[in-house]
């Protein structure tokens, strides 16, 4: 993109030690939860959300890091309206499941830096030890390394890649795991069967799969729903997910054994080809 001719370079000089941080939606549980990691690792933290005293406008004039923890679907109208306020030094970054569109919409509305992150982990793990950290890079590399440094030395575990490799993988990670998930609650409540019952004859891999799913429908309904929308490889993912389901279904009405040992025995090469 054209950089404005009223848009200063960024400084090359060394980074804030303690960079001031502001975050859009701060309100949210992620966004709560991010507010108490930026302020562990030594950083103050401003919080701007629908009802705070301080605008998005206002907390990302103040701020060297401006994070957008938002749904999906605000990411570009939300990058839009605080662009002009970040310092022309800064870092533009969000912490959204689906990386083309937001990473995208945040390099269009910023001409600094842009670091587009997913965490792989929910608001209710105590700390980031151990937990997965995806970054994308977008524009730039001191934020960037930055960013690397801080999660590394907290112990997460970082993982870098492009906004498209993560989507395509995410389609499988989250996509299709969700959709599953979603349709297994629906069929058990068109068939009317009590979820209480179900767990009383419950074997450990039912266990684990029913948990996830009474996990799923105790969240937030509208997060789920943008993962399925927003990202653009779930189609092609779940269309090939819909192919396998239709397969093993007429092998089954049609009490078809060999057919559905063969299809068994082709997964299991595939997977001891990959090391498994």
């Amino acid at each position: 993109m054209t950089v404005p001719k009223n848009f200063a370079r960024p400084n090359p000089e060394t980074l804030p030690r303690f960079p001031k941080v502001a975050i859009i939606g701060g309100q949210g549980q992620m966004g709560q939860w991010f507010k108490r990691f930026f302020e562990g690792q030594g950083c103050r933290v401003l919080v701007a959300d629908v009802d705070t005293p301080e605008s998005p406008e206002e907390v990302a004039g103040q701020a060297d890091v401006v994070v957008l923890s938002v749904p999906i679907p605000k990411v570009a109208e939300v990058a839009q309206r605080v662009a002009p306020y970040l310092k022309p030094e800064g870092l533009l970054m969000d912490l959204t499941s689906v990386k083309q569109g937001p990473l995208a919409a945040m390099l269009a509305a910023f001409p600094g830096e842009v670091v587009g992150t997913h965490p792989l982990f929910g608001p209710k793990e105590p700390n980031i030890v151990g937990r997965i950290m995806v970054l994308c890079p977008g524009r730039g590399e001191r934020w960037f390394n930055w960013l690397k440094d801080l999660l590394l030395r907290a112990d997460a575990k970082v993982k870098v890649t492009t906004a498209a490799d993560h989507d395509c993988l995410m389609s499988f990670v989250q996509g299709v795991t969700h959709f599953m998930l979603i349709a297994l609650g629906m069929a058990i409540r068109r068939l009317g069967i009590d979820p209480d019952r179900l767990d009383e004859y419950a074997t450990p891999t039912f266990q684990n799969l029913h948990r996830l799913t009474r996990h799923l429908l105790s969240q937030d309904a509208w997060l789920y729903a943008c993962i399925q929308l927003q990202n653009q490889e779930n189609l092609r993912t779940l269309g090939a997910f819909e192919e396998a389901v239709a397969q093993i279904l007429e092998l089954i009405q049609k009490k078809d054994a060999e057919g559905l040992v063969r299809v068994l025995e082709e997964n299991q090469r595939y997977y001891g080809q990959q090391g498994w």
